[in-house]
Order: C-alpha cells, then structure tokens, then sequence
C-alpha cells in the first residue's frame, strides 16, 4: 500500500481508493480502439455486472440484465432461496390454489415475471410439493394441534407448482427421521 495513501487515509479508504482508480482505468482501457478484440468481447459481459457510471437508475433495467431467474426472494421479514442456492430457505408450506388447504414443497427455482414491456412485475415460485404421509405411517404431532407441525412423506412429487408469492403461508424447518418421513414445522411470524 502506498504510504501517501496511507498518510492521509485509513486502511479502508486507501483500500476503496485504489478499488476506484483501477475499475477506471479498465473501464477507461475498454474503450480505446486499440483493445484487443478478444478483451472487446468480454466488455459486454463487464457491463452486465457491473452497470457504468452513466447507465440508468431504474432498477427494472438490473434485474432484466440479471437474468429470468434470482437466487433469492424477500418474504415476511426474511428470504426465500431455490434448494440448490440454500436448502434451509427453500421449504415451505404453500396453497397451490386459493381454496386449497396448505401443502408443504420445496422451491425449485424463482422466476422473474416482466410485463410486455420488459418491467419487472413480480416473481413465481417452481415448488415441488411433498407426497402426502402414507395412511400405513403415522403423523405424532396430529396429537398437538397447537404444535405447528405436521409429517409428510420425505419425497417430493415430480410435477410442480408454479405459484405467486402471496401464496406461501410461511417459510418452513424441515427434519428427516424415520420411515420416510419429515417433520415440517411453520416459521410463521404471526
């Protein structure tokens, strides 16, 4: 680190400085005619991670240049994640239908819904619901009706659910044990 930097400025700062300068000069780099074509090709892919100073403030346009699926989704104070990106954040107890009971399921994937205009309006969720407890097993928690918990088969149906956010009733804790069976229990906040 050069010791002017560090003279007047802390560890951080210096740090963020340099971060600074180099991001221009390489932006800087990009631009000139005599940058490789190779290097030219990758500009493109730069500007998708990285949107330019002069680019535009709305949001819309990120997500867009992000792509038709997103990692995570805010929901009731906390977030919702496919299995493959966070396997904690992707149970949940759902209603595949608005006079459906809840079911419980596990996110597959988050799309991203645009307008035929190309705006952001929402997301869908891709769940894959649990299969239903085989009658020959039995659910333990039926027994505490005011314990929010319930047993399901530990298999996931092939088909999916394609449903909107509003409605998953509540993120959820799931535990494999015996038999099969997992134990699912509602992180409701209410």
């Amino acid at each position: 680190m050069s010791p002017v930097l560090n003279t007047f400025l802390g560890e951080m700062e210096a740090t963020i400085m340099k971060t600074m300068a180099r991001t221009a000069n390489i932006r800087r780099w990009l631009c000139r005619s005599d940058c490789p074509d190779a290097v030219r090709l990758l500009k493109g892919l730069f500007d998708r991670c990285f949107i330019p100073v002069n680019g535009t403030d709305n949001s819309d346009d990120f997500v867009q240049r992000k792509g038709t699926h997103r990692a995570y989704v805010a929901h009731d104070g906390g977030k919702l994640s496919p299995f493959d990106t966070h396997e904690g954040n992707s149970t949940i107890i759902y209603r595949p239908s608005p006079s459906s009971p809840p079911v419980a399921g596990q996110i597959q994937s988050i799309e991203n819904v645009h307008s035929p205009e190309g705006q952001n309006t929402g997301v869908r969720l891709h769940v894959r619901p649990h299969e239903p407890l085989s009658k020959a097993l039995h659910d333990p928690f039926l027994k505490y009706p005011h314990f929010n918990a319930r047993t399901y088969s530990s298999m996931l149906r092939e088909a999916e659910d394609i449903i909107e956010l509003d409605d998953v009733v509540s993120p959820a804790a799931r535990y494999d044990y015996s038999y099969g069976r997992s134990v699912l229990v509602s992180l409701s906040r209410q």
